[in-house]
């Protein structure tokens, strides 16, 4: 099911964004809405789990800051002025619903405040709480071939990086074949690349991205690996909307560059920012688990791994570990 995303509900948490107390009359007032309608919003954010203090005579309290997504505001600070955006509030996958966009045109973006399924490579769940990370999909019409987007997933991730660091995450970020992005061991951010071809050497790939941006504790523990979030990491709250802005800037100029030049342009720059080079892992793929050292890319952005018996083995997909001693 889809989900505009609200207007009023944006507005509402603004108000409240000092994290003092307002009572439903002056929200009403200031949101020019009835204080029935403030209750019913005060009651949608408690849904989607976030946390109100409620007094008697006092009013509400958002016990933590809550900033919604703004497409106004993000907007304003793309600098491709022609991209589509679409905001959700809530949506099953922000990949799922640009796949059916017919006949599109251009670039298009979507964000979602929450998705209900999000996935992640290997069809493993996304976890996605209301209004606390960035969940983006990307549809962008690529003038090649669907042969010649192998590395794709790789530049993404490059993307991704170049954009932490631009936020001030400047030390122990790393990349982790084929698409991982971590920090001091735990993963921030991952993505999910799935193509559609067209004829004439025309296709489309729409790029999902998660991005653990506020986030602090997963209360119901659906996270089954070792995580972190810029919050975390950086030790402040972070306007989701300038996050997506210039997450959404840096993607279209590596896009760009990796549209014209291919993924070769790229191989020095994934080889200093990775983390597996030169350490013993597995790789698991559809053809079985397999486990050797890994010596870096190839031009296709393919994983290389020297074998116990000398050989070097290449993967163009799987998952990966490092193995710790």
């Amino acid at each position: 099911m889809i989900k505009k995303a609200s207007n009023k509900l944006a507005l509402l948490t603004a108000a409240m964004s000092d994290g003092e107390f307002h009572d439903g009359t002056a929200l009403g007032k200031t949101l020019q809405m009835t204080r029935s309608a403030v209750w019913k919003m005060i009651k949608k954010l408690e849904r989607y789990d976030i946390e109100i203090n409620s007094v008697k005579g006092r009013g509400y309290a958002l016990c933590e800051p809550v900033t919604l997504l703004d497409e106004t505001l993000i907007k304003k600070n793309l600098a491709n002025k022609k991209c589509q955006l679409a905001i959700l509030e809530s949506v099953t996958s922000t990949n799922a619903y640009l796949k059916t966009m017919r006949h599109p045109k251009g670039v298009s973006f979507c964000l979602a405040e929450q998705q209900t399924a999000g996935k992640g490579r290997m069809n493993r769940g996304w976890h996605s709480p209301f209004g606390k990370n960035i969940y983006l999909s990307c549809l962008y019409p690529f003038q090649k071939d669907m042969s010649e987007l192998a590395g794709l997933s790789l530049v993404v991730s490059l993307a991704i990086v170049q954009a932490l660091k631009k936020l001030g995450l400047q030390q122990g970020i790393h990349v982790k074949w084929p698409n991982d992005i971590v920090c001091e061991d735990q993963k921030i951010s991952g993505t999910l690349i799935e193509v559609q071809a067209e004829s004439h050497g025309v296709c489309h790939a729409v790029i999902g991205i998660g991005l653990n941006v506020n986030m602090m504790i997963d209360e119901r523990r659906r996270i089954l690996q070792s995580w972190t979030s810029l919050r975390r990491v950086l030790g402040k709250y972070l306007d989701r909307n300038e996050v997506a802005a210039l997450l959404m800037n840096v993607l279209l100029e590596y896009l760009r560059r990796f549209d014209r030049d291919g993924f070769e342009e790229f191989i020095s720059e994934w080889m200093s920012t990775e983390i597996m080079t030169g350490k013993e892992i597995t790789v698991k793929s559809i053809n079985g688990t397999s486990t050797g050292i890994a010596v870096g890319v190839n031009a296709q952005g393919h994983l290389l791994l020297k074998m116990n018996d000398g050989q070097t083995r290449t993967f163009s997909s799987g998952d990966t570990t490092i193995i710790k001693k």
